[in-house]
């Protein structure tokens, strides 16, 4: 057993009742596979069903999102202090959920920037500023022009992007941002 603030909490229920949210979080905090996949079955739908509310997008965006949610409580669990787990795992589904709406309108906006900048490029008359993308690209070291050609050219996921790259999601971001910013200055000194 855990004691948690002057209580205690159950990791077992007995055999003829069902383990509470605040037992089964627990079990889920101390490591407990079986525990992780009660959490998981009771909740899932739920979750499932306001993630798709908010997002309103493609159906392996809002899985995506599901599933860090879930990642994301079974690291929180030792922090869990509540009775039920459903507004807690609906608090952490909201969380991620705009936090993934910021970092893609960050995204687009950079992507907009950078066309737009492109765009003048290939329309005006300037032969050297119609170079000067592909040119900012290619000057970029490989890793930072392998991470956003991933993301901005071709579009891939953050997560499949990394695994592809064989690298983890926070390092493909920070090459992102970092060939974002150089791609930014490239084509503002450029003519």
């Amino acid at each position: 057993m855990t004691e948690r603030r002057g209580q205690l909490i159950a990791l077992r229920a007995p055999a003829d009742e069902p383990l509470g949210d605040a037992g089964l979080v627990a079990a889920c905090a101390a490591g407990d596979r079986a525990a992780r996949g009660l959490l998981f079955e009771r909740y899932v739908d739920v979750v499932h069903r306001f993630v798709a509310h908010l997002r309103a997008g493609a159906a392996a965006d809002v899985d995506d999102v599901v599933q860090a949610t879930f990642v994301a409580a079974f690291a929180a669990a030792p922090r869990f202090r509540g009775a039920c787990a459903r507004p807690w795992l609906l608090g952490i589904a909201a969380h991620l959920t705009f936090d993934r709406a910021r970092r893609e309108v960050r995204r687009k906006r950079a992507l907009a920037a950078v066309a737009e900048r492109a765009a003048g490029a290939t329309t005006g008359g300037d032969p050297l500023l119609r170079q000067a993308l592909p040119a900012a690209l290619a000057a970029l070291p490989a890793p930072l022009r392998a991470a956003v050609v991933m993301v901005d050219v071709l579009e891939e996921k953050g997560a499949d992007a990394a695994r592809a790259l064989g690298i983890p999601e926070g390092t493909l971001w920070r090459r992102v941002h970092e060939a974002r910013q150089a791609l930014r200055r490239a084509l503002d000194g450029a003519p």
